[in-house]
């Protein structure tokens, strides 16, 4: 299955059509395609049994990133494909985050070529090579400073998720998860969430 969350008709049926024309081509099959007009109103259970996720982002939504990110280890197991505005990609929360949760990262020029070929040569598999698009000094400052598991925690500290949530999505204790939230804090030389949102913005 296909999930498409979008509130634009003609991205929905672009993708729609896009996925049935390369999928059905290369495998011959059918493929089944829900389309809901944002995250929120997205029933759990299509993103849980959904083979590749396709998110129109074209306006920010922490909260909608949090609530996907909360999900995503544990029960999302399918593909997510961001296709973004090339401006919400310089926000370096929106890039932490989005670069987290996603197996491709496609600007809206260059998205019909790409996912025609992801539906074609790689759906139903699993994306083997991610493709981010990451901002440099988020790179040097960032990413560079932390351990792998501090690393690996930041988007769901930057989404605002506190540590009981960060435990149940990522099964790491709270006291451990704590932990690293505080190494985190003095490896970027902050002294809160409000501190680490001003630093990322600073960059």
């Amino acid at each position: 299955m296909i999930v498409i969350i979008t509130a634009n008709s003609y991205f929905a049926s672009g993708i729609t059509s896009l996925a049935a024309l390369s999928a059905a081509s290369a495998y011959s099959g059918a493929t089944a395609v829900a389309v809901f007009p944002d995250l929120g109103a997205t029933a759990e259970d299509y993103l849980h049994s959904a083979k590749t996720i396709v998110i129109d982002y074209s306006y920010p939504n922490i909260q909608h990133l949090a609530s996907l990110l909360a999900q995503k280890n544990k029960y999302i197991t399918g593909d997510i494909i961001f296709v973004v505005k090339e401006d919400l990609l310089l926000d370096p929360i929106e890039n932490i985050v989005i670069n987290a949760l996603s197996s491709l990262v496609l600007e809206y020029a260059s998205a019909t070529q790409r996912l025609r070929a992801y539906f074609r040569h790689t759906y139903p598999h699993t994306v083997s090579h991610t493709f981010k698009q990451t901002i440099r000094s988020v790179d040097r400052n960032i990413h560079l400073k932390l351990s792998r598991q501090e690393d690996t925690l930041l988007p769901y500290i930057i989404c605002g998720l506190n540590n009981k949530r960060i435990a149940q999505a990522t099964d790491i204790s709270n006291m451990t998860i704590s932990h690293y939230r505080r190494n985190i804090y003095q490896k970027l030389k902050v002294r809160n969430i409000t501190g680490l949102y001003n630093y990322l913005h600073s960059l």
